[in-house]
């Protein structure tokens, strides 16, 4: 879900019944109340599978439409939500085994915000699908993506919106 532009405490805080198979309702941590976010058909698989799996398990870890979306695995907090601190460690976690330095939540964002550039979203749907208000916070976020396709004035082209 981090990887579709959510903010991590947005990803920490989904439920399953934010989730109808191919659209996640998120609920905005900056101010705005909902937005509806798509997911790829690779993610959509993933999710499905985990709440296939959870669904095995049974227990606190059946997928009820008001439980956490996520929930952690380890001992001492099993079936309980998956935190934003979790879910920085399982990232930097996953970032070592594979070779990555400083990975964390928030660089899949800045990730997202440069392919939705690079891609040619506009800049308006794009800011929409991040949860973000302002111009000046969007470009923040696509700075590299904005450079590799010197499309600096496609932003600032949509101000009056």
């Amino acid at each position: 879900m981090i990887s579709h532009g959510l903010r991590a405490s947005e990803a920490s805080a989904l439920n399953v019944e934010h989730w109808n198979g191919k659209i996640l309702k998120v609920h905005r941590s900056k101010g705005q109340n909902v937005s509806e976010v798509p997911l790829s058909r690779e993610a959509r698989s993933h999710l499905e599978t985990y709440l296939e799996w959870r669904r095995q398990q049974g227990g606190m870890f059946e997928p009820l439409p008001e439980s956490p979306m996520f929930l952690a695995q380890d001992p001492k907090s099993a079936g309980q939500r998956l935190g934003y601190k979790g879910l920085h460690r399982m990232v930097k976690k996953l970032g070592a085994i594979a070779g990555v330095e400083d990975l964390n939540p928030h660089r899949f964002r800045h990730t997202f915000g440069t392919e939705v550039i690079r891609r040619g979203v506009d800049p308006l749907f794009g800011k929409e699908l991040m949860g973000i208000k302002r111009d000046r916070v969007f470009q923040r976020y696509t700075k590299g993506g904005l450079q590799a396709s010197s499309s600096r004035g496609v932003l600032e082209g949509n101000r009056g919106g």
